[in-house]
C-alpha cells in the first residue's frame, strides 16, 4: 500500500474516531414487559425514539428507547390491548433514566461500566511508513 493512500486511511479513521466520541453521552435501553407492548405515544418525539423490538417469535413485548437529546418527555403505550401505561423518560448528558412502573423491565443497553475516554490515535509523518 502506497504511503499516500495509507495517510488517507489513517487520516479517514482518526476523523471517524473523533467523531463518535461522544458514543455515551445518551444511553440506550430496552424496555420489557410480561405482555404485548403497542400503540407508542410520545409526548416530545425530539427527545426519545422508541421503537418495537421484532423476535423471531413476534411476542411484541420489547421497546427499544433511544435517546435523542437532553430533555423530558412522556411516554404512553398500550400493554395488552387494554392496560394503558405512562411513565416519563429523563435524558441528561450522560444517563437516561426511565420512570419504573411495574411490569415494565428497564434495562441498559451502552452504558459503560465506569467513565472512559478514548485516544486519539498518532498521526503518521509524511513519508514514513506504518510498522504496526
Amino acid at each position: 500500500m502506497n504511503n499516500k493512500l495509507h495517510t488517507t486511511l489513517i487520516a479517514i479513521f482518526t476523523a471517524a474516531m473523533l467523531s463518535c466520541s461522544a458514543v455515551f453521552s445518551y444511553e440506550d435501553c430496552i424496555i420489557a414487559s410480561d405482555g404485548k407492548l403497542t400503540n407508542i405515544k410520545i409526548e416530545d418525539n425530539t427527545i426519545v425514539d422508541i421503537c418495537p423490538l421484532i423476535t423471531i417469535m413476534n411476542e411484541k413485548n420489547i421497546l427499544v428507547v433511544h435517546p435523542l437529546k437532553t430533555g423530558q418527555t412522556k411516554v404512553c403505550i398500550l400493554k395488552n390491548d387494554k392496560e394503558i401505561i405512562d411513565f416519563e423518560v429523563n435524558v441528561k448528558d450522560h444517563e437516561t433514566t426511565v420512570e419504573e412502573v411495574e411490569g415494565l423491565e428497564i434495562l441498559t443497553l451502552d452504558a459503560p461500566d465506569e467513565p472512559m475516554e478514548i485516544d486519539e490515535p498518532p498521526l503518521l509523518e509524511e513519508g514514513k511508513e506504518y510498522n504496526g
